[in-house]
């Protein structure tokens, strides 16, 4: 068949003015992500689609059933890009994602969502695990810091949970499960989680539109703060395109995923303060790859104030536990972040300051030159000694938002307490904490440091009343193999909030056998 034939039939299927009207709109210019960038010039200069193209291209799932005419121009004009100028892309994403696409389809599955959510992560950063983008968004998932802290991916001077793949993997299948439950539809779910729900709300209430086609064909009548930048435009055809591809990747000749290469990888719990350059020697592990398999760690320490995981390659998993099991590990535990008072001569001095080791002291802190008001990792005697050497200043501006609120009591922060544990109880976020004290960063607050509570909070309360006013009869779950907050609260029918106000640990870290306490609600 001639090119002419299949530019033929394409037309008929598409309808001429579609396919046409696709190559007259302009792409973006750039993207704020890390991702592939589009060309504006691609579409004109594409080839025309072959048969097996035009078969993909109307092949359907539960994303992309029953999209509106007028979206396939552009979806139309991404998915042509993708298999041509951007094929190069295309196929360097595809081979990234294969270790990590069964574990991410198996997470949105569980969760009772469509397993094709999982591509999102190629749109995002071509399933890099390290991208970064200009803006501060880390990871495959491209988590801002703000909203990976609401989904359990938590940021401190030890670790970066946005660069743990499968933890990441996690949180957004949460917050696409989140918008789905508010947007009930899945394209306009996909276009908030790009420009976030509560724009995507305003868009929707000031355009009249009921889902995010609707809302983007009345994109010119939205005021200019409220309007969907063209980024999101293009942000859901890019999507439902490189769906289209990876459904069909045999017959568009791209290399199909070697699921060979998945999994091979087991989570282990560490301990706070575990020498991973230790524990990886011990294991026989070579320290770059222990590095690529453990992003979310910053240094060569785990957390010295929670536990975290750790990957290791699965025939290494019996030796890591019991290696983890020792109680041998945890050679850092308690140590914390705090600024040097003045210029250090050399780590020798130090040991001989604090009465700890040299060695220990460089293990923990790579890079580190000495000088005055550097962040230092130090046991936690030494730390709480620094911290009262170096002159307190504030930090940063209070928030003027916060300036007629008044104190409702104050708080001392107790060892190993977090911003987060405190914000938790009072029933306040940790980003208004930080407002409300002008905290710029948490990880240097030191152990006794008095925060204000403002006026607004509220004790966090065990557990919610039902209809009624009374509180469920308490019973206890065993969590099993897989099991996620999300779809225990699903199945238990209560809330993730509420679990998490009942259960004292890390909601976002379970264990198998752990015990969950829960409230059945009493009107049930």
């Amino acid at each position: 068949m001639t090119r002419r034939t299949a530019y033929t039939m394409l037309c008929v299927l598409l309808g001429a003015s579609v396919l046409l009207s696709a190559c007259a709109t302009k792409q973006p210019e750039k993207t704020i992500h890390t991702g592939i960038v589009l060309e504006p010039e691609a579409t004109e200069k594409a080839l025309p689609l072959t048969p097996e193209e035009i078969q993909a291209l109307k092949s359907t799932g539960e994303i992309d059933r029953n999209l509106p005419t007028t979206a396939m121009a552009d979806v139309t004009k991404q998915y042509i890009f993708y298999l041509h100028a951007g094929r190069k892309h295309m196929t360097a994403s595809i081979a990234r994602c294969g270790k990590y696409l069964p574990y991410a389809r198996r997470v949105f599955s569980q969760r009772g969502l469509p397993k094709d959510l999982a591509y999102l992560a190629i749109v995002e950063s071509g399933f890099r695990t390290d991208a970064r983008s200009p803006v501060g968004a880390v990871g495959a998932w491209q988590f801002m810091q703000t909203t990976g802290s609401k989904f359990g991916l938590d940021k401190d001077t030890w670790t970066d949970d946005r660069l743990d793949i499968y933890e990441a993997t996690e949180a957004a299948a949460s917050y696409l499960g989140k918008l789905y439950q508010k947007f009930h539809d899945w394209p306009t779910a996909i276009a908030a989680y790009n420009a976030g729900e509560g724009k995507m709300s305003r868009a929707m209430q000031e355009s009249g539109g009921h889902n995010f086609f609707e809302v983007r064909e009345r994109n010119e009548i939205i005021s200019e703060k409220n309007r969907l930048r063209e980024e999101t435009k293009q942000y859901v055809p890019r999507f439902l395109a490189v769906v289209k591809i990876m459904r069909n990747l045999k017959s568009l000749n791209f290399t199909e995923l070697a699921e060979a290469e998945a999994g091979g990888v087991t989570r282990v719990v560490a301990e706070p303060g575990t020498d991973l350059k230790s524990f990886s020697q011990q294991l026989n592990i070579n320290w770059g790859d222990f590095c690529l398999l453990n992003r979310h760690h910053q240094g060569a320490v785990s957390s010295a104030t929670r536990q975290t995981y750790l990957y290791v390659p699965e025939e290494k998993a019996e030796m890591a536990r019991n290696l983890l099991s020792t109680g041998h590990q945890g050679a850092y535990t308690g140590w914390q972040a705090c600024r040097l008072d003045a210029d250090c001569a050399s780590w020798k001095s130090l040991e001989k300051r604090y009465h700890v080791s040299s060695e220990k002291l460089r293990a923990v802190n790579p890079g580190c030159t000495l000088k005055s008001g550097e962040l230092i990792y130090l046991p936690a005697h030494a730390a709480r000694a620094q911290a009262k050497a170096v002159p307190q200043r504030p930090q940063a501006r209070a928030d003027q938002s916060f300036a007629q609120a008044k104190v409702k009591c104050l708080h001392r922060l107790a060892a190993h307490e977090t911003l987060y544990a405190v914000a938790q109880r009072y029933a306040v976020t940790s980003d208004q904490l930080m407002r409300f004290n002008g905290i710029s960063n948490p990880a240097t607050l030191p152990v006794g440091y008095t925060l204000k509570i403002p006026q607004t909070a509220q004790p966090a309360q065990r557990a919610t009343a039902g209809a009624n006013g009374q509180l469920g009869k308490k019973q206890v779950y065993v969590v099993q193999k897989d099991d996620t907050f999300w779809n225990i609260a699903k199945r238990l029918h209560v809330s993730v909030d509420d679990l998490r106000r009942w259960n004292a640990f890390d909601a976002n870290k379970l264990r198998e056998g752990t015990r969950l306490t829960v409230y059945a609600q009493a009107d049930q």
